[in-house]
This record gives structure tokens, sequence and C-alpha cells, in this order.
């Protein structure tokens, strides 16, 4: 098969080169590697030609013309936690070199962010914005009978007081922001433990949702989109549910199935939506699911009910367990619903080339039909914290390490570089373009057109040699060398 692709591009470039000359397009690069002894750095450009490249080398081979999902972003979650550590543990100039190397062009430029709705694992207390009993760093269980189905103590007094803030910080430097919702658990007193715990205390039974709160919960729903969008934020998607088949002992959570879901999207929630005027015929995106790869059959049944088929506007996925292959098997199946991968954690629990291996997941996500690709923490402390149970080992896209209180520093790990190769590069509207992978070999890779036509391959050597390439794009090629463990951006204007 090699020969014959090499004979035809032998045969496309003799073709061109008996003709008038191509015009040179100049290709720019940027490369990280494991070691970090070269972040983002700009390698001497260099350009396409008509000199077929030897039988021996690897080929890329990037096609314009055949096009794929569109991408919404990279990111993560602007925990509890992390707005927490930037309000009180930043100066406010600290905090602006923070988040523009975050979210401006001269960092990163990340351009998603799923955000908690109340307290996640990752958080300084517990909280809801309906709290009827004092939540602290110990999760506080509703008395029998106290209920607030009017939602009359409804309050974003907690998200004020830093997350909201923030957020308009983080849109101020980037307006292309998209920001999703997701809920770990609705107030304790709409659940069968009456706490926002997973569980029931004492005795491990898995929470649920109270049927005879739906409704109120769909309101409650819709009363944090409206508090969000009333403050500036504007909400591009929202799930009803993280993780809803994990029931957490130390953290927030519940158990919601797939027929539980479906029925409160098409029942109460998306009406809701409609009524409130923020709902999808506006563009607000309800996604399905919100957990693991391994369980396609949950978004399956949801879209079986057809009024939260219509209501929806995909699925979100997890990668804890399973494989992104999941989503190229539920596209063949269902290729008119939009996948979004939204949480992939990194931490202490890693061992080995960790550079490698996150950027090789960032290029099977995006190769497999996700829209997005979000860490699960923007920032947590040297401790890997703040928390209030559950991931003790979860390591933040920057790291606020307070060892030092009169020397704080802000710190970027080795996700910050492996997103920022992507999201740096990518613009709104940027689209996934058809790219192989060369057999045999340790490259990987993934590649885009942006709306300015530019386009971008994200690379990654992940062998212990450097490998030599050739890239070919319209019958020219131009050969370079990856060196090992390393992510190499590669832009060109066709």
């Amino acid at each position: 098969m090699r020969s014959i692709n090499l004979h035809f591009f032998a045969l496309i470039f003799a073709l061109a080169s008996s003709a008038l000359a191509l015009q040179a397009q100049s290709i720019s690069v940027y490369r990280t590697n494991s070691a970090m002894t070269e972040r983002f750095a700009e390698q001497p450009g260099f350009t396409f030609n008509t000199s077929a490249p030897s039988s021996s080398t690897a080929l890329i081979i990037v096609n314009e013309k055949q096009r794929y999902q569109t991408i919404d972003g990279f990111g993560a979650s602007l925990t509890d936690a992390a707005g927490w550590l930037f309000a009180n543990k930043l100066t406010p100039a600290q905090l602006d070199d923070a988040f523009k190397s975050l979210f401006s062009r001269d960092g990163i430029a990340l351009s998603f962010l799923r955000q908690p709705i109340g307290s996640s694992d990752l958080a300084n207390t517990f909280y809801t914005f309906d709290d009827l009993c004092t939540q602290s760093k110990t999760a506080c269980t509703t008395p029998p009978g106290v209920t607030d189905p009017e939602l009359k103590h409804f309050s974003l007094a907690h998200d004020e007081a830093y997350i909201i803030p923030q957020l308009k910080k983080a849109l101020a430097i980037n307006p292309d922001l998209h920001i999703m919702l997701s809920p770990w658990s609705p107030p304790g007193w709409m659940k069968t433990n009456g706490s926002v715990l997973g569980t029931k205390p004492g005795t491990k039974e898995p929470a649920h949702l109270k049927e005879e709160f739906y409704p109120a919960f769909s309101q409650y729903l819709v009363r944090t989109v409206l508090g969000y969008q009333n403050a500036g934020i504007p909400i591009y998607a929202l799930s009803l549910q993280n993780e809803p088949l994990y029931a957490p002992e130390n953290y927030s959570g519940m158990n919601m199935e797939a027929e539980e879901q479906a029925q409160i999207v098409g029942q109460y929630l998306e009406p809701a939506l409609e009524n409130a005027g923020i709902g999808k015929a506006q563009g607000l995106k309800i996604l399905a699911y919100d957990h693991n790869w391994d369980r396609a059959d949950y978004p399956k049944t949801f879209y079986i009910n057809p009024r939260a088929a219509a209501a929806a506007s995909g699925v979100a996925w997890h990668h804890y367990e399973g494989k992104p292959e999941a989503m190229t098997v539920f596209h063949d199946k269902h290729p008119n619903i939009d996948q979004w991968v939204t949480e992939s954690s990194g931490g202490t629990w890693q061992s080995g080339d960790v550079f490698a291996e996150e950027a090789t997941e960032l290029i099977n996500v995006m190769r497999n039909w996700s829209r997005s690709y979000i860490l699960w923490a923007l920032a947590t402390d040297q401790n890997n914290g703040p928390y209030v149970g559950g991931c003790d080992k979860c390591r933040g896209i920057v790291t606020v390490d307070t060892s030092n209180p009169n020397a704080v520093v802000v710190r970027p790990e080795l996700d910050y570089y492996v997103l920022g190769h992507a999201s740096k590069y990518l613009f709104p509207g940027a689209v996934r373009i058809a790219s192989n992978e060369p057999a045999g070999t340790k490259l990987r890779d993934v590649a885009f057109k942006n709306p300015d036509g530019t386009i971008v391959l994200y690379t990654l050597n992940s062998g212990t040699e450097p490998a030599t390439v050739a890239i070919v794009f319209h019958s020219k090629s131009a050969i370079t060398t990856i060196p090992a463990s390393t992510v190499a951006t590669f832009i060109w204007k066709p």
C-alpha cells in the first residue's frame, strides 16, 4: 500500500514540476517537549515544494476537502476550588497575569469552561443555590419535611462572590468563550437522602431525585441559567447531572438513570427553558449523559424518548472508563447527534511519559468526533486541593502554589501545553479535516482548518527517537523532523 501511495505522489509531483512553479507556502512551527526544555518554542519556518519524498519517509497527508466536526474548544472547569484560590491567594496583578496566560492569544486562549452548579469535589465548602440547612466543609442533611418547591430561598450569592466575576474577567479577555453548566447535586431537600452527597449517610444507598421535585429541579436549572445570563455570562450548554451513574459517598452527586433524565428533559426542563425564553430555540444546548465512554447504552436509551431527543443537542462524555472510539461507533449510528468530551483529568496516579499520554488522548478525542476536549480542573494548589471529598490527586492546568504564603506562585502544568498546542492556534468555527497517521511509527496527528483558511496540524512524536516526516498538502510536500516525546503544531495558509 505504501509503494502505491508513493508512486501516486511521485506522478503528481512530476506533473506539477513540469508546469509553472507553484508559489511556496511558508509553514510556521511551534514545539513543546515532555522535558519542558521547549515550551511553544517557535522553530525556523520552512516551505512546501514539489520534490517527492523518499520511499522511507513517513507521510502525513492532509486533505482539507474532507471535513468532519466543528470544534467548540478546549478548556477546563473554574471550580469553586480554583475560584477560591484565585480570589484569596493571588494579588490582583497575579490574577491578571494568570487569566491572560489562560484565556488570551498571548497565552493558550482556552475557549470552553464547564462550570459546576453548586459544589463538586474540588470545592472549599459544600453548597447549592437553595440550601435549607447549614453547609460547611461537612455536608448537612435537610430536616425531614423541610422543602422549598417554589425556590423562595434560591440565591446565586455564593457564585456572585468570586466565580461570576472571574467568568466575566475571562470573557473580557476571550469573548468567544463557551460556558457550560453542570450540577453535581440538586439541593438536598429534593433528594431521597436529604443531602448533596451521592449516597444516604450511613447506608451507601445511592441517592435519587424525588419525582415530586422534577418540576422544582427544572426550575432550579432555569433560575441558574437566567441568573448567570443576567449577570453577563452567556450560557452555551447545560447538562442535568454530572456522572449520573456514580453516587459518591463523600462529595456531591446523585444517580439519575437514562429514562429519568429523558423524562425530566422532555417533560419538564425544555418546556421551562422555552417559557423563560432561553431554550433550544434561543441557542442553549442540552447535553445528555455527561459520563464515561463505556456506557453508550445510556445516551441510546435517552434518545429513544422522542421529546427528550427533540430537546437535546447532543451527548457529553467523560474519559475515565472506555475508549474514545465509542464516540465514532455512536456517530456511525447517529450521525446527526453532536458529541462533546466534557471531562478528562490528569493527576498523581499517572506515570511514564504523561505529556505524550495526554497529547495522544487529545488527538484521539478529536479524531473520534468530539467538538471539545475539557480537562477537569482549571487550577488546584500544591496539595491538589482544596477539596471537600472525592479527588485528592487531580492536577489542575495550573498550580497555585501557596507553600510560601509570602510568595505564592502560579505554575503551568504539562496539561497547559497539551491543550495550548490546539487552543492557542484554533479559532471559533474551526473544522477538523482529514489527515492520516503513518502506520508503523510513533507519530500521531489531527488536522483542522480555521475560518480564515489557515491549516493547523497538531502532531505528536511519542517515540524515544526523532522522527522524519513529510507533510503532504495539495500535491506538495515539506519534510521536517519532530524530536522525541514532542508535540509540534504546524500552521500554514493555502
